[in-house]
């Protein structure tokens, strides 16, 4: 298995890993649940771009670069699937610094992440992470030519098998 793929296939068990989790903390700890779900559409996307960069990606906000770089690359069907998830997906990237740290708010009061969210903020950001996910796994198999599975467990023991 080539190096771009492996990245990408890390990337995508990762956002898995982090989709199972928002899953599980959604409706206990939205903030939580929320910083997960971002995560996972910032890794799916990262593995989509395994295609044309191998290295580290260190931006957290990838749906522009995804658009730019990564797009025209795609078939129509995975390019019109991009553009239904695009806004949503634009939106739950941003939550990669809200979730996490708190924010001073006017008139003296602080803005902390476990008080900001709602069940429906973790609600929305589970539903558009799982989107993206497999947005993402349709992308690496066309951009590679491979076959991954959609379930967690069976895309985990492949990834095990060729990156351990």
């Amino acid at each position: 298995m080539e190096l771009q793929v492996k990245r990408a296939l890390a990337r995508l068990i990762e956002a898995f890993e982090d989709f199972e989790t928002a899953k599980l903390l959604a409706g206990k700890i939205e903030s939580r649940s929320l910083f997960h779900s971002q995560q996972c559409v910032e890794k799916s996307l990262k593995a989509g771009l395994s295609k044309i960069l191998v290295g580290e990606i260190t931006k957290h906000t990838l749906v522009k670069i995804a658009e730019e770089n990564l797009y025209p690359l795609l078939s129509e069907e995975l390019k019109n699937s991009f553009n239904e998830i695009k806004e949503e997906a634009f939106w739950t990237e941003r939550r990669w610094i809200d979730t996490r740290y708190e924010e001073l708010a006017p008139g003296g009061k602080i803005n902390v992440p476990i008080f900001k969210f709602k069940a429906s903020d973790a609600r929305k950001g589970v539903e558009v992470a799982g989107k993206t996910l497999f947005w993402a796994i349709a992308c690496v198999e066309f951009l590679f030519d491979v076959n991954l599975p959609t379930d967690y467990k069976k895309l985990k023991n492949l990834a095990k098998k060729h990156l351990t």
